[in-house]
């Protein structure tokens, strides 16, 4: 009998202080774990925006770098970009798009990169924008036709938007006729911003030295054949909605007014500049 005294059980005090402690670890387990796949998802959603910004970047570098390029080294350079479209001109990939242009609100600049085709080279010196070999077609451009690639971002104005509609487009001219060579292609989705700014020389050049001594956006260059690099930023978005608060966010691409937002979409802004190497 005092042995099963002395093997007394728990007193509902204890008990009920038990389970309110064991009620606040799991809180605070549950809280952990929520964090940490909200900040998992946060990353990968950045993650995505700045790859895509990347690649976009990385593409549209090395095309820039072809503005003005013939094969002869020893031939001077064509005009490295087209001239800025008049008001009303028409949008890719109409006949005659194929121009520089300069957004004043919200859109985004387009930039036509004007090369000289050829077939006797490289490949890429007989492609589009999008890697056809124009070559193969039934009526390829002629041996030192002008090409022109156009780029431009297309975003998606339908009433229920998807998150791959935001794209960025290109499409190759024939400069003299104005005519697109090839079907325009899609290089890039989740592009939801483009600008670019010119950089142009005012001052005399001396032999093979150039000096750009001013950045400006298409309507104010004052002489294409004068213009060596080119400064260019790109929006890009991840793909999947993020672990981000909804909130208005906003973001400034060069000389645009700002890109504004309100969901919780992760966004990364990208640039670079880009010198020519055709002098």
């Amino acid at each position: 009998m005092i042995r099963l005294q002395q093997q007394r059980g728990i007193t509902l005090i204890e008990l009920m202080v038990a389970g309110v402690l064991g009620v606040i670890i799991t809180y605070f387990i549950f809280n952990i774990m929520i964090t940490s796949t909200r900040t998992a998802t946060q990353a990968d959603g950045l993650a995505q925006a700045q790859e895509n910004g990347r690649f976009v970047t990385s593409w549209l570098h090395g095309e820039i770098r072809r503005a003005g390029y013939t094969p002869d080294f020893t031939d001077p350079r064509i005009q490295p970009f087209a001239n800025t479209c008049a008001p009303g001109a028409p949008v890719p990939p109409a006949n005659s798009g194929h121009c520089s242009f300069n957004s004043n609100n919200n859109d985004s600049d387009r930039i036509a990169i004007r090369r000289t085709y050829t077939a006797a080279t490289t490949l890429r010196d007989r492609q589009d924008c999008t890697g056809v070999d124009l070559s193969t077609l039934g009526t390829p451009p002629s041996e030192g036709d002008v090409l022109v690639d156009m780029y431009w971002v297309e975003p998606d104005t339908s009433a229920n938007p998807d998150n791959f509609s935001d794209i960025l487009r290109c499409v190759t001219y024939l400069d003299n006729t104005g005519i697109p060579v090839a079907p325009a292609q899609v290089i890039a989705n989740g592009v939801q911003g483009f600008q670019v700014l010119y950089g142009e020389s005012t001052t005399p050049i001396v032999g093979n030295q150039t000096n750009v001594t001013r950045y400006v956006n298409a309507d104010e260059v004052t002489n294409w054949n004068n213009v060596y690099a080119a400064r260019i930023s790109v929006l890009t978005r991840s793909f999947l909605p993020t672990g981000l608060d909804q909130a208005i966010r906003s973001y400034v691409l060069l000389d645009a007014n700002p890109y504004t937002f309100d969901d919780r979409i992760a966004r990364h802004i990208q640039g670079t500049t880009i010198y020519l190497p055709n002098q």
